[in-house]
């Protein structure tokens, strides 16, 4: 996936997957860091676009209207159309564009949606347990996402996983996507440590990786 180089290197790839190796060292707990390009969808973009642009257009033609609403003019509307259709269908594929067609409430919702969709995939919920943790963070919207098992849940609370967040979101803004990996890896190894201590071996029940969709 040629995408993830705009954000992270082969190197750093690797690093985050010896951090996970090393937070897991001496727990029974499983983390799961997880990137995807998006989460929202983003196929009205392109019409939304035209239909903005097309505003514009007719709101800044309108002291030229006696001119460009007759003919022969006026047959040039709809080869007008279609072409600045195809010109917001090249824009809708810049990410920032994207970003400002989606609504932040859609965005909140599409991007737990994403997460929750993620914790099954990766059969984070099937570890012996129940002590697997998700770290999600989807790149468009710039948002992070920690879901972690009922077996973990049961004995941390809510603001745990909170305090990581916030110290995720930061480096996101900065967009040190590594080291927000890194550093919320080494946070939820600590706390793993602290309340689920390696018990029989510890066998490792999922890839020590990050998973790039």
């Amino acid at each position: 996936m040629a995408w993830i180089h705009r954000y992270l290197t082969d190197k750093e790839i690797e690093q985050i997957s010896e951090a996970i190796h090393k937070a897991e060292e001496h727990t029974d707990g499983e983390i799961v860091p997880v990137i995807v390009k998006r989460s929202s969808t983003v196929g009205h973009v392109p019409l939304t676009l035209t239909l903005l642009i097309l505003l514009v257009l007719v709101i800044a033609e309108l002291p030229f209207s006696d001119i460009l609403w007759v003919t022969p003019w006026v047959y040039v509307w709809p080869f007008l159309v279609v072409a600045i259709y195809y010109v917001s269908f090249a824009l809708a594929k810049f990410p920032w564009i994207q970003k400002v067609m989606v609504p932040e409430r859609d965005e909140l919702d599409q991007v737990h949606q994403r997460a929750h969709l993620e914790f099954f995939l990766n059969k984070i919920n099937r570890t012996k347990a129940n002590t697997g943790i998700l770290i999600f963070i989807s790149v468009m919207e710039r948002k992070a996402v920690i879901l972690a098992d009922h077996g973990i849940n049961n004995k941390l609370p809510p603001e745990t996983w909170n305090e990581i967040l916030a110290k995720l979101g930061e480096q996101l803004n900065k967009s040190n996507w590594a080291f927000g990996f890194t550093e919320a890896i080494e946070a939820c190894g600590h706390h793993l440590k602290q309340h689920f201590p390696m018990t029989d071996g510890g066998d490792n029940q999922l890839k020590n990786q990050l998973v790039i969709r």
